[in-house]
């Protein structure tokens, strides 16, 4: 790996830094205890030697250990008791340090990753409506999920490690080394050998991670939208597709998943390995000079001391390139900004609302894709403005700005001769009532998804709206009333009642903007009557703006705009557009000429 490969993975580490530094107190503190447990595993293989000296009578002092030389010292029954419950005191002070440094680096890393979930969630919803079209769900739910998963396991993990680990390996060498040098070297020397395959494996691994990442995303993406889509799925046969589809993702998965642990699993025996022949190479060296047991226990317990932070500080390379690509997934999503923002002196929408007019509006994804052209015209209070067109002609963007879900390219919209840019973002969305074509409903109950936006709503004001809307009587047929859960974006409602949930929950908020995007598309004839009987209650006084495919719906509005190809080709009332005899009466034919 290149040094500027080095210095990129360490600064994306280093992103992680701002979640790190509230908890900063405890991480001093897991490195005050992390240096206290390296200084046990200095004193710990002097103690087991010093221990067993006694037991052989090879010698029972410290200085002795290092030496050759055999001193006789017979002990009472009563000292040799209480000298080898020294070993058994010193493990337990051992443990208790290494328990609560632990946990303090433990609790640390959880903590910043529940964090950093919390954050990612609320910056993906903070972002614009553009975003969410380009980025698939399952993926954006793989980051919140898995990839925030694989970051807890290298905080909590790692950054124990690297903490902790060092410190017991440098114990562990001074301690071998206090004790025999000449040994230490012989012992150490087989190391380095070590390093460049585990290189060569940890970068292995940081590949694999990314594609399995990557992977994972997918198979949730396929998963979520096969079973929300379980009924077309089934009305077109296509179940051997999708589960093909999903064994190609799940096999990937586990290719890559299988690389990772190829990887892992070949680290351990390489350190085992290597650690044996320093074993054997020790033995060796023991036997030819003839040295004491004590000096061997004691030598063998800080070399077994010194495997494990040493095998960790090897695998610390491995564990970072693993997670290193779900940190730069993340925080290419923080990345990204929300270029729909409130304006310096923004202010809040509090005056009454007296028209609504665009001026020479464009718009368009990008440069080179102009939806929208030169797009005007005036909506005073208290009128419905319908707007028509063939599908693609642009009549939801068209609405969708007015919320600035997105801002124009050109040209101006303004509220009572305002720019909407001059009002604050969510002062101005909370004038605005919307019931889109897609209705969105929540895994709750009847009353959940009505009150959603007005969790304050009193029991009156949600049956009262529900009334309006020709909801009441089929909610109040229901088992559970008011309180039944109606499924997965409403699964266990018609699509007539989701629609009538969904209108209910507009006319809650009794804004004095109101959006209706093909609001009755999913009702029967006769609820539609009814429920278009209650939107001309609400329309008045408020200014509304109404999509319709079924153009019997929009007869009696104010203002009907056909939109083609992007521009307004006719603007007009209903008989005053069928005698132009264009586009309108051309859609109008369509569906009427039976």
């Amino acid at each position: 790996m290149s040094n500027n490969k080095k210095i990129n993975k360490w600064s994306i580490l280093l992103r992680l830094k701002p979640f790190v530094r509230p908890y900063k107190f405890r991480i001093i503190i897991g490195i005050i205890f992390g240096f206290l447990y390296g200084l046990t595993s200095f004193g710990l293989p002097l103690v087991a030697g010093w221990t067993i000296g006694l037991v052989t009578n090879d010698g029972f002092s410290i200085s002795s250990i290092k030496t050759s030389s055999i001193e006789n010292n017979i002990l009472t029954n009563s000292q040799l008791i209480k000298s080898l419950l020294i070993l058994p005191i010193f493990a337990l002070i051992q443990g208790i340090i290494y328990y609560i440094g632990k946990y303090m680096i433990e609790w640390t890393g959880s903590k910043m990753v529940t964090d950093l979930r919390e954050k990612l969630f609320d910056h993906i919803h903070s972002l614009q409506l553009d975003f969410f079209s380009h980025n698939k769900s399952g993926q954006l739910i793989s980051r919140i999920t898995t990839d925030t998963g694989a970051i807890s396991f290298l905080v909590t993990n790692v950054l124990s490690d690297i903490i902790r680990a060092p410190f017991t390996l440098i114990g562990s060498l001074a301690v071998l080394f206090f004790i025999n040098w000449k040994l230490s070297i012989l012992a150490l020397a087989i190391l380095p050998l070590c390093i460049f395959p585990i290189l060569k494996i940890s970068k292995k691994i940081r590949v694999a991670s990314n594609k399995n990442q990557q992977s994972i995303g997918e198979l949730l993406s396929v998963s979520q939208e096969t079973i929300s889509g379980a009924s077309i799925v089934k009305a077109y046969q296509t179940e051997k597709f999708e589960i093909n589809n999903f064994r190609k993702h799940n096999d990937t998965i586990f290719k890559m998943t299988m690389k990772q642990i190829k990887g892992i699993s070949l680290s351990e025996p390489l350190m085992t390995f290597v650690s044996s022949i320093g074993i054997s190479i020790i033995f060796i060296y023991i036997y030819i000079e003839q040295l004491p047991i004590a000096l061997l226990a004691a030598f063998i317990t800080a070399l077994a001391n010194m495997y494990k932070p040493l095998k960790k500080v090897s695998m610390l390379h491995i564990k970072i390139n693993k997670a290193i690509p779900c940190v730069e997934r993340i925080f290419y999503i923080f990345d990204q900004n929300n270029t729909i923002t409130d304006s310096i002196n923004a202010v809040p929408l509090n005056e009454k609302i007296n028209s609504i007019e665009f001026k020479n509006v464009s718009f368009g994804y990008n440069e080179k894709e102009i939806i929208l052209k030169n797009i005007s015209f005036k909506s005073n209070n208290g009128e419905c403005t319908a707007i028509v067109g063939v599908s693609g002609s642009g009549k939801t963007t068209l609405v969708n700005m007015i919320p600035r879900f997105y801002d124009l390219c050109s040209g101006n919209i303004l509220i009572n001769d305002k720019s909407i840019k001059e009002f604050q973002i969510h002062s101005l969305r909370s004038n605005i009532g919307i019931v889109s074509q897609n209705t969105v409903l929540f895994n709750q109950s009847i009353r959940y998804n009505i009150s959603y936006g007005k969790a304050n709503a009193t029991n009156n004001e949600i049956i009262e709206v529900s009334k309006k809307a020709n909801a009441h009587e089929f909610i109040t047929e229901m088992k559970n009333g008011y309180d039944t859960v109606i499924g997965e974006k409403g699964s266990l409602l018609s699509g007539g009642m989701a629609q009538r949930i969904s209108i209910a929950r507009a006319l809650l908020r009794n804004p004095p903007i109101l959006i209706l995007d093909e609001a009755t598309s999913a009702l029967d004839n006769e609820s539609e009557r009814l429920v278009q009987s209650a939107l001309n209650e609400l329309m008045r006084n408020r200014t509304v703006f109404v999509i319709a495919h079924r153009l019997s719906t929009i007869k009696n509005s104010d203002k009907i705009i056909v939109l083609d190809n992007g521009k307004i080709s006719e603007i007009g009332k209903h008989e005053d557009l069928l005698n132009l005899n264009k586009k309108y009466k051309y859609l109008y034919n369509l569906q009427f000429k039976n």
